[in-house]
Order: structure tokens, then sequence, then C-alpha cells
């Protein structure tokens, strides 16, 4: 038979095995419980003892399972059943099928040979199959794909399968095959309960590494715990190694992750390759962990550890997890939370040298969430904080020491609303909280300087604060049912308007230049919260009178039975009665009047999207900045995707016009090209280029790609082959050459 010639895809041999035989844990009938009655449908039945026996078209079912077969016994004392003859075994809606089988109704263990089946994109075969226990079995010689064809492009076969139901898989003497051919064998692989990779090999090349390839292997640890072993080849940098661990219990929702990583680095602060610092010595590390531990429903603790050996680890080893983070500290933290508040004591700490830090050794936080305050129809919420705060300007091995500063900040903030509707449509939300805070030291007066030896010999300060306004909003409709475009998706239309205003005010005892910033506000083209607690830099609170105005529109339309957002549109400016003087950060826009922010979302269709957030200096003095993105179809072969980022005229920000764009073009259907370009028009620059060649080999794709980044005072080439199974993108072929992707140097887990 053709069918028992598939192969099948290894790390999908455990759902193969939930489909067919389901998740029961019932080890064998309870002594006294009620069995459920057994029906019989054949063309031939006959009773021999305690055996009945079917012959044509048999049809036995029992609880929710139902078995179909050409021939069956079955004993209805033990409850066992011998079947055979296109044996298909259906509980729920799981499946299986095979040859021949005892199959037990009640602990629903099962001994057979031949067994198949096809869920899915998924196909599976093995000559024998044996229950070990309720949720545990084992499979000898089996084949396993995603490639529904006699012929499968990829495969892999394995001499003894052992699968432990929702835990991991165990596999011996395993073969991998690209079409006919033998690829690579392994004599021992474990696979985890959840997507994460058995086995990953990266080879390839760029200008940072040279040569590379990068292997990861995953092992067991325990039945809650996980991990892999990576040992790398790098051509210009050396041999590296790491351990990643994972730990998930269920039971309660904790969880914990390790990474670790190790090179004696061949090229350390090698200015050939852009490092600005030359004094990095070769040893290269990092350790990491992250915990989430409960100790009850309401108490949990939280851990992120992060140790690396110098400050361009992240730059030379994982540059994506640069960009997220590129200053990564440690936090230790315990909390009490309930659905009133959440009670939180922390320390956060740099254990990184050359890194500035803003550190709290220690710090406790009590958070108030919105509750209503003793039946008066007003809500009141609130936040109170004791901490040790540090500001670190370590760096270049510490020479600026000297800049550093700490400080004690006792702080509490106590808020109360009262939410009306006036007139059945109108929403009024007047607020009004109050504010104190300590600081055990500041600076002297206003015109010291950071470095001069007098800041921070200010002694304490206490300052108050009031912060008032109200928030007002009502909606307005209207139904154009005849409004009808099928070109444009559209089934009837609705416009929803919503004007809104916010009154923002706040006053305040001492201005944010007499104190010890820990954290203030960093500079960005966003306007800054107006209300409290979003506005949450304690120490650049200042005076301020701001009326924020703005209008909601939303285009809706019917599909598939539900109400679809055609449109949405948010208009909003800020007209500032008293400017606010942040101290920390001066604002690039700095009129009366904010610039006027839209933010545009429309996706009328599956196939088109468009992103659309600007702000323009309309009434006062600014600057412009446009960031847009547009995703469509074109042809059934043909894609499409262009963005642009244009910001002018901001004080803090250089002047840029990066366009993006990219495509991606079906040749027929084996072959497919795409290609993926940022231009910056300010400098001229070609930042970032991408081109592929994809090949579709029916259950996976394969990608040949070249990567350019430019870069002083070397630009990065890479040469990357990825193959990734198409059906399921979740799981991945285990030949896969993105470094970012795999991992193997990098701290970024993303095989999962």
């Amino acid at each position: 038979m053709i069918f028992r010639r598939i192969s099948y895809s290894l790390a999908l041999i455990a759902l193969f095995l939930c489909l067919a035989l389901g998740s029961s844990s019932l080890s064998g009938q309870e002594q006294g419980a009620p069995r459920a009655p057994i029906q019989i449908e054949s063309r031939e039945i006959s009773r021999e003892g305690n055996l009945s026996i079917a012959k044509g078209d048999v049809v036995i079912g029992v609880g929710d399972t139902t078995i179909y077969c050409d021939y069956a016994q079955c004993d209805v004392v033990t409850r066992d059943v011998l079947v055979s003859g296109n044996v298909r075994i259906f509980r729920g809606e799981k499946v299986f099928s095979g040859d021949r089988a005892i199959y037990n109704l009640d602990s629903k263990r099962i001994t057979g040979s031949e067994f198949r089946t096809a869920a899915g994109p998924f196909l599976a075969q093995s000559h024998s199959l044996v229950s070990l226990s309720s949720d545990a079995f084992e499979a000898s010689r089996g084949m396993f794909t995603t490639d529904n064809t006699s012929d499968p492009g990829f495969h892999i076969r394995a001499r003894k399968v052992r699968i432990f139901h929702n835990d991991h898989t165990e596999y011996e003497n395993v073969t991998v095959y690209v079409g006919r051919a033998p690829v690579m064998w392994l004599p021992y692989l474990y696979q985890p309960g959840s997507s994460d990779q058995s086995f990953s090999i990266a080879p390839g090349s760029n200008s940072i590494w040279g040569t590379f390839f990068l292997t990861r292997f995953a092992i067991p640890v325990n039945a809650t715990t996980y991990g892999g072993v990576r040992m790398d080849y790098m051509a210009k940098r050396g041999l590296g190694a790491g351990l990643d661990l994972t730990q998930q219990n269920p039971s309660d929702g904790s969880w914990g992750r390790f990474r670790s990583y190790y090179i004696a680095d061949k090229l350390p602060g090698s200015k050939e390759l852009g490092s600005a610092n030359d004094q990095i010595d070769s040893t290269r590390f990092r350790v990491s962990l992250q915990d989430r531990t409960f100790l009850s429903e309401t108490v949990y603790t939280s851990v992120n550890f992060n140790k690396l050996s110098d400050i361009n680890y992240l730059k030379d080893f994982s540059p994506a997890e640069m960009q997220r983070d590129p200053n990564p500290d440690s936090l230790f933290a315990i909390t009490k939370w309930s659905e009133n508040y959440s009670l939180t004591a922390e320390v956060r700490k740099q254990f990184n040298k050359d890194f500035e830090s803003a550190e709290t050794v220690p710090a406790l936080s009590l958070d108030l969430k919105r509750q209503p305050f003793l039946d008066t129809g007003v809500f009141y919420d609130g936040e109170t904080s004791a901490a040790k705060l540090r500001r670190n300007f370590l760096k270049n091995g510490g020479s600026f020491e000297f800049l550093n500063y700490d400080t004690v900040r006792l702080d509490t903030f106590h808020q109360w609303s009262y939410p009306q509707v006036l007139g059945g449509w109108l929403s009024v939300i007047p607020r009004v909280g109050v504010r104190g805070t300590h600081y055990g030291s500041s600076v002297l007066d206003s015109t010291v300087a950071l470095g001069d030896p007098l800041y921070g010999s200010g002694g304490a300060v206490d300052r108050g604060a009031l912060n008032a306004g109200v928030e007002t909003s009502f909606k307005i409709s209207k139904v154009f049912d005849g409004v009808e475009n099928r070109t444009l998706g559209l089934d009837g239309l609705r416009h929803i308007v919503q004007p809104f205003a916010n009154l923002s005010w706040v006053s305040t005892s001492l201005s944010p230049a007499r104190l010890l910033p820990m954290d203030s506000l960093s500079g960005s083209t966003k306007l800054p919260a107006i209300d409290f607690p979003q506005f949450n830099t304690i120490d650049s609170i200042t005076n301020w009178d701001i009326l924020r105005l703005g209008v909601r529109n939303r285009l809706q339309t019917r599909r598939d039975q539900d109400t679809l957002n055609w449109l949405e549109l948010e208009t909003f400016m800020d007209v500032r009665v008293q400017q606010p003087d942040y101290v920390s950060v001066k604002s690039a826009d700095t009129g009366q009047y904010s610039n006027l922010f839209n933010r545009l979302r429309w996706a009328p269709l599956p196939w088109l999207g468009v992103t659309l957030d600007s702000q323009l200096p309309v009434m006062d003095q600014g600057f412009t900045e446009f960031n847009s993105a547009t995703n469509v179809q074109v042809t059934r072969d043909l894609s499409l995707i262009v963005g642009n980022r244009y910001v002018n005229g901001n004080a803090y920000f250089s002047n840029s016009n990066l366009v993006n764009g990219g495509a991606r073009y079906r040749v027929n259907d084996n072959w497919s090209v795409s290609f993926e370009e940022n231009y910056e028009f300010q400098t001229r620059q070609m930042e970032y280029q991408r081109y592929s060649l994809d090949r579709d080999l029916r259950s996976w794709m394969a990608s040949f790609s070249l990567v350019v980044r430019e870069r002083a005072p070397k630009n990065d080439v890479a040469v990357l082959l990825t193959l990734i199974l198409k059906d399921v993108p979740k799981f991945r072929l285990p030949l896969h050459v993105d470094p970012e992707a795999m991992g193997g140097a990098s701290s970024s887990n993303k095989n999962k």
C-alpha cells in the first residue's frame, strides 16, 4: 500500500498518539464503578462463552469510543477487543487506524501492528505500538512526515520511540532523510512536550563571525525541566558552548529559564569588527536567569538576573537582543496581590561593569487599584513607595564614578474620581489627587551641574503636589445600511464619532531642578501622559495646566456575522495653558499648542492593511513626524510591503527619512523570490538589504538568502540557508541556519 510507505515528522509523534489514543488517565476499571454498555453491529454475530464474534462491517460502540473493522472478538468480561482488517478507532474527534490491534475498552490500552493516521498536515506510521501505561507508549520502526505523497521530500525514521503523554518523547537510532537519501544519523534524541526543537544545526557565514556552524541538542532533566546544549564554531571568534534550561510547572503557573554561554574569543575588542573598546578580555560569557515562582495563589517571586562579561557582548553575539534591551540589569522581587492591591518588595541591581544604571537597593511599593470608596459613588486609587536609590555612571573602567549619587525617596499618592453620565449621553469624570515625596538628598541649587563636587549635597527636601482635572466624552453614531461595495469589503456602514477632552492641572512645591533625578522623563517624539498614575516618572513631576482635545472616528461594517472595525482614526492635540518644564528633557514642541496628532488604522480587506501615525505643527512651532506602513497583496503571486519613518526639526533626534520596502513574487508552484531593503535618504545609505530565493519542497520551504547590514568600519555580509516546515510554522526542521533565530551564540531562543 502507498500509505504504508509514507514517512513522518519527528516533532509530531506525540501529537499523533494524542490523536490516536486520547489522554485518558484511567489505568483500569475502578472496582465497583459501573461499566458502559457495549453495542456491537455486524452482518454476522455469534457468541462463544465470554466471546462475542462479529464479521463483516463491524461497528463496536462503548461510551465515547467507536471501532470500525472487518473482524472482531470482544471478551465481555475482560473488555478486551481483538480487531483486524481496516481497523479504525474513533474516540471523540481523535482517530486511529491500523491492520490489527487488541484494545481494552476500559483502560484504553492498546497493543497492535501496522499503525497509521492522517491528522491535519501530519502523516504517521509505525510497525507496532504497545501501551506501557495509561499515558506512556512505545512505537517500533516508526516513519514520520508532513509530506502527503508516496515519495516524501523529507522524512525521519526511528527504530524505537517512547512517548510520555504531555511530557516528552525519546527516540533511539534516528535517521534523517531528504528525499530517499539519508543525511544524518543520531543515536538518541529527546523531544520536550513543548514545540522546542530536539536538535538544530545552522551552517552559514557572515562578516562578524566568519564561517560558522551552530548546533543545539535538547536534553532531559526531569518531569518539569528540559534544556539544550549548544556547541558552536565561528571561524573568526573560536569555539563556543552553552547550556539552556527551561522549567514549567502547569499546576501553579510557575516557570523559569536559565541561559548561559561561553566563548574564548579570538578577536575581542577588534577594531576590524567595529569595536570601540580594545580592553575587552578574550573570555566572553553570559549568564542569565528569569524565574516566576508562586509561593501561594496570591504570593509570587520574580527574578531577572543578567551577568555579561563586557559591555560589547550583546553587540557581538546577540545584536537583536541588544536592540530590545541594551542595558540589562537584574531584579529580585516578591509580590503579594489581590483584586484591590499589590504589595511588592524588590531590589534592582546592575552586576555588569561599564554599564550605567539606576538601582533600587531596596524598594517597597503598594499599588491600590481603582475601587469604590465607602459606597459614595466616588472611586479611589493610589500608590505608596519607599526606596533607597542609586544612580551609577560607571563606564570605561569606572572613570566616571565621581558622577554617581544616591538618595532615599519616600513617596505617597492618593486620588479620587467621580464618574458620572449627564443627560444619559455625556460622560464626565472629575478627579483630584494629592502627593507627598521626601528625598534624603537633593541638589544644592539649580545652578550646580552634574559632576560638580557640590552636586547632591543639598540635604533632605520634601515636595508636595496637587493634581486635579476632568475628562469628558460622548458618542454619536449613524448607520448607512445602503452602503455596499464588494471591492472594499463593505456590507453596510456605521460611523461612530467620539469627541473627548481631558483637562489636567498639577501644582508642585519644588522644581525638578532641585531633585536628584532617578527616573526622569526621557526624550521622545510622543506626548507624555497627563494623568496619574499613568505619568510614572516621579522625579519629573512639575507644574502644568494642559487641555488635551481630540476626536475618535470609527467606521464599522458587517462581515462573517460579526462587526469589523473597517477604519479607525484618532486625532488630538494639547493646549498648554501652562507649559511644563520637566528639566531632564526639553521638548522639541515648545509652543502653547502641541503638534496635531493623527493615528490611522485601515484594514478594509484581508489583503490590504494601512497604518499611519503623524504629527504636524499646525497651530504653533514644533516638528514633523510621519510613520507609515502598507501591506498589500497585489495579485495571487505578488505581495508588497512599503513603509516610511520621517522626522524633521526635532532637537533630540536626527532628521530622518527612512524608507523600508519589500516584495515577494511567486514565480511558479515551486519557486519564489523576495527582497527587503531599508534606505535612509538623509545619509544616502542603504542600511539593510536581504535578497532571498525560495524553493517549495511540498512539506517544507528552503530559503537561500544574502543579507547586508551597513555599519562602520566594515559592512556585515551574511549568507543564510533556512529550512522550515510550511504546514506547521511552530515546528521547524532540524536544519536551520539563521543565527538570530538559532540562538546559538545569541541569548535569544527563538526556536520555540
